[in-house]
């Protein structure tokens, strides 16, 4: 397996050493300018229940925690490795029951009648197996009048990355609001952008 290959694997799914130690100093630095872009752009309320999808080292959601007074937030990702990193980040509200952290593939983890008034991803969708199934399901856990928040970068941008194709599958703003129109259950799709330092910074938003 060539570098690339690797790397592009534990962007997927951080594990081991590598995982623990570098992959998630990686991601938390990298993500720090899309995380702010979202997290100040997202109309969340005092009493909202929020999902992350792949929180990755939790330091979203731990920003977001702060907003929801009388909320909560959820959070699944399938990595060992990030799950035990974000709960260390995020124990204080753990263990104030601001905070769920579920180990887990989302296509695959049942809700239980559950029902969110927002739902983020940032920078996981490059991953979706099958992303329309993907969006379908996302839609059908969100509230009526709730809201999808879709964190990328460009496909323009991600093409010049050293980063596999067998993994990583890129989205120009058009394709992604292609995607979330394959659902049929938002009234209202938009992106908006934001000039990072490196790559810009988009945000795919579908309100239901």
């Amino acid at each position: 397996m060539g570098f690339a290959s690797f790397f592009s694997n534990q962007a997927r799914k951080p594990t081991g050493l590598f995982g623990r130690f570098v992959a998630s100093q990686i991601f938390k630095k990298g993500n720090a300018e899309m995380n702010a872009f979202i997290h100040e752009s997202l109309p969340i309320g005092d009493n909202d229940h929020v999902l992350e999808i792949g929180f990755g080292p939790g330091e979203l959601m731990h920003a977001m925690a702060r907003r929801v007074p009388n909320g909560r937030i959820e959070g699944v990702d399938f990595s060992d490795t990030m799950l035990a990193i974000a709960q260390r980040r995020n124990r204080h509200h753990i263990r104030a029951g601001k905070v769920k952290l579920h180990r887990g593939d989302f296509d695959a983890m049942p809700f239980d009648g559950r029902r969110f008034d927002t739902i983020i991803s940032v920078n996981t969708v490059y991953f979706w197996p099958q992303p329309e199934a993907t969006i379908a399901k996302i839609a059908g856990l969100l509230k009526p009048g709730g809201c999808l928040a879709v964190g990328f970068h460009e496909k323009a941008d991600m093409q010049d990355s050293n980063l596999s194709r067998d993994v990583f599958r890129f989205y120009s703003p058009r394709d992604m609001e292609a995607l979330l129109a394959t659902c049929g259950a938002f009234k209202t799709i938009e992106t908006i952008s934001r000039k990072g330092k490196t790559k810009d910074l988009y945000c795919a938003f579908g309100t239901k």
